[in-house]
């Protein structure tokens, strides 16, 4: 069995910094996603809340989404470790015999 584990860390890094992209992105494109009423009538008010609430679902589907991807990168990093360790002890146990 070959394992890359370097090959592994740099996947498990490119997740982190999707993540942080997906992030800062969604900083800076909050302002725009955040509706005024365009008069004090209700249909404008109920427009803007109902836009508003689209908006909030999609910001909160994206911070869940950059969590998942931290979280697999986090994973990714663990079992590569466990593996590169697991692969060490049992090449040394070769060399000891």
């Amino acid at each position: 069995m070959d394992f890359d584990v370097t090959g592994v860390s740099r996947v498990a890094e490119r997740l982190d910094s999707l993540a942080d992209r997906l992030e800062d992105l969604l900083r800076q494109t909050t302002p725009a996603l955040t509706v005024v009423p365009a008069a004090a009538d209700e249909v404008s008010a109920r427009a803007a809340g109902t836009l508003n609430e689209v908006a909030h679902g999609h910001r909160t589907t994206c911070a869940a989404g950059t969590y998942e991807l931290r979280k697999l990168a986090a994973n990714l990093r663990c079992h590569a470790g466990a593996i590169d360790a697991t692969d060490r002890a049992s090449a040394m146990s070769f060399w000891q015999r």
